[in-house]
């Protein structure tokens, strides 16, 4: 090998290891949210915004194993066959083997990550994706370990050698600029790409919808449907679920209908029990903001006006991403916008709003302020305001030993079949030791609803769920321009993510490209969307 085929593959070799250890300690980072075990990790694990980054650190790696292997077929060219076919020993022939196990591992890497990010067969290419990673992570060590027990000190000096010698400084300087600009145009081309269309069935304004999760609506068998692979959430089977998203709009209001599989309907959220030494919340990880057993199911979709990676950079992973903000119970990261602009977030509870038909308006904004007094501290999580109306948390102050209920329900309530869900202010009375009768076993809820809806900025939406035969259907509906700072618009180009939760409290299912939606461009002068409904029905749901 020339002192010039040597220089660039010591570039080449050099960049390979800051973009694969880049991505290795970004991937295991995220990878942390599904594979708890992995959580010892987590203090050498960067924090912060991953999914960007792993995105920038994975097409930098890819982009050196396209130069290496190009580098390599120019070698095989001007490489003596004879000096090819020299019998290998010792260190030599340990190498190759090691390299034999390397690029076996790195095509499994650049193979699974793409049809990963395609959605392609992604339960199974997942699973290569992630122990190819370890496998990465293997090589690497038994890689380098032999030739620090080889060279030492000098190692570094060897293959820092195209950076300090005067005569190869400009060479160098060409073949990194090469290399960050085809990094850098692959990642905008995968940026570029970073959605998937849902086209809305146009309406007419005089279209009968009613929001009441059964989906019978004639228009809704025509509308086009998009389905979506998500992964990373408790209880869910191997913690994935596929969510069917339809989408429909008239000229003021858009209608959307999602429905995926949950094998179990949970309707428990943190009920309270009857003990000898008073009422106690049952919870299995509650106290950590953590409860994968005691909770209800809930989905939630993100909006945006861009198509960001990481839900539009506001995943923030970690223990404690934001250095001067409290750490989280839990390890596993915050959402928070942090360049000023608000990410819309519908959350619906099938407890606690769902008998209200509503979803919970939420949004994403800049970090608040730590109060006094608070455990649990939420960094970007904002409710948006509300004038009245919705639901509170039957304890007047949580302990994980016992509470005190803020009201008990009336005699006839606990023999009606949806008592353990909810209860409602009407049928209930203000605590009173007296009146507290109730035999040891004896289950309450935990959710009090108030009299009426949530009413102001966060009862914006409606929303109703149904489950059947192991499936949620979901429908929501929701004005194009509420006119809130703390609402997105519903228009063309509008970004959106779907999380859907088994009786979790906040291990949701995720997935990484955006669907963005395309709305019907047709309007009169009036500004009334002309009807245009399809005349073939889409595909039956799966």
């Amino acid at each position: 090998m020339t002192r010039k085929s040597r220089n660039v593959f010591l570039i080449i070799h050099l960049v390979a290891i800051f973009a694969a250890t880049a991505a290795l300690l970004t991937g295991l980072r995220i990878a942390s949210l599904s594979h708890t075990y992995l959580h010892w990790l987590s203090p050498v694990l960067p924090q912060g915004n991953m999914h960007k980054w792993h995105l920038l650190a994975t097409t930098c790696f890819m982009v050196c194993v396209l130069a290496y292997f190009i580098f390599r077929l120019y070698q095989a060219k001007v490489t003596h066959s004879k000096a090819m076919r020299q019998p290998l020993a010792g260190f030599k022939k340990y190498h190759l083997w090691v390299n034999r196990f390397g690029y076996i591992t790195v095509l499994g890497l650049i193979c699974s990550g793409p049809l990963l990010w395609l959605q392609m067969w992604p339960v199974t290419m997942a699973q290569i994706h992630y122990y190819a990673a370890l496998s990465l992570l293997l090589y690497l060590l038994l890689h380098s370990y032999v030739y620090v027990l080889q060279y030492g000190r000098l190692l570094i000096q060897r293959l820092l050698t195209p950076l300090v010698q005067p005569h190869s400084q400009r060479a160098t300087a060409m073949a990194l600029l090469l290399l960050a600009i085809t990094s850098t145009g692959l990642y905008q081309l995968v940026t570029a790409n970073n959605s998937q269309e849902l086209k809305l069935l146009a309406l007419t304004n005089t279209t009968p919808v009613h929001i009441d999760g059964q989906a019978n609506e004639d228009f809704w068998q025509h509308a086009p449907s998009i389905t979506i692979h998500t992964s990373g959430g408790a209880n869910f089977i191997d913690g994935s679920t596929n969510v069917t998203i339809k989408a429909a709009a008239n000229a003021n209001e858009s209608y959307f209908l999602f429905r995926w599989f949950d094998p179990t309907q949970s309707l428990q959220h943190l009920p309270l029990v009857k003990t000898p030494q008073g009422w106690k919340v049952q919870q299995n990880g509650f106290y950590h903001f953590d409860e994968t057993e005691f909770y209800e199911d809930k989905f939630a979709v993100l909006l945006s006006k861009q198509c960001g990676h990481g839900g539009d950079n506001t995943t923030h992973l970690g223990l404690q991403p934001f250095a001067d903000k409290p750490a989280n119970w839990h390890g596993k990261g915050y959402h928070a916008s942090l360049d000023g602009k608000v990410r819309d977030l519908w959350h619906w509870k099938a407890v606690r709003t769902d008998h209200k038909r509503q979803a919970d308006d939420n949004h994403f904004g800049p970090l608040l302020q730590m109060r006094s007094g608070e455990r649990r501290y939420t960094a970007g999580y904002h409710a948006d305001g509300k004038e009245s109306g919705g639901y509170v948390m039957n304890w007047q102050w949580y302990s994980p030993s016992t509470v005190t209920p803020k009201r008990l329900p009336n005699p006839d309530y606990l023999t009606q079949p949806h008592h353990a869900a909810f209860l409602p202010w009407f049928d209930s009375q203000p605590y009173q030791p007296e009146l507290d009768h109730f035999p040891l076993g004896t289950q309450l809820p935990s959710v009090l609803y108030r009299s009426n809806q949530f009413e102001g900025d966060r009862g914006h939406v409606a929303a109703k769920g149904q489950w059947q035969q192991g499936y949620w259907t979901l429908e929501i509906a929701r004005k194009h321009n509420t006119g809130s700072a703390h609402d997105v618009e519903l228009a063309n180009g509008t970004c959106l993510w779907v999380s859907a939760f088994d009786s979790s409290q906040t291990a949701h299912t995720r997935h990484q490209r955006a669907v963005q939606l395309h709305y019907p461009e047709q309007r009169d002068a009036a500004g009334a969307v002309e009807f245009a409904m399809a005349t073939t029905p889409s595909k039956e749901w799966q």
